[in-house]
């Protein structure tokens, strides 16, 4: 008669990988002295879309995988999805008139 360990469950190369580009990507879009996103450059639009996407693939991978743990994975899609939150976030600025539209 054999028992059975049960699988145990840890924070894999894609959990942590997902959670890496994720907080590359915030600060490429949030913080000011590393920002290249929405600063007139197609490069570094296109650097912070293609992270967002490669970022969102990891996670979601890492979230559909029954062997890792789950909150690295959750944790980097949020933050990978930063440019998206960014514009939601500047659209209902311009809504509410918190910022202005023109200079």
């Amino acid at each position: 008669m054999e028992t059975q360990v049960p699988s145990l469950k840890k924070y894999g190369t894609l959990s942590w990988l997902s959670l890496i580009i994720g907080v590359t990507s915030f600060f490429l879009v949030f913080v000011t002295p590393t920002r290249v996103a929405n600063t007139g450059s197609a490069i570094g639009d296109s650097i912070t879309l293609g992270l967002m996407v490669i970022g969102s693939i990891i996670s979601i991978v890492g979230l559909l995988k029954k062997t890792e743990k789950k909150a690295l994975s959750v944790i980097g899609l949020f933050l990978s999805l930063s440019f998206i939150f960014y514009w939601i976030l500047i659209i209902v600025l311009l809504v509410t008139g918190q910022i202005p539209f023109a200079p």
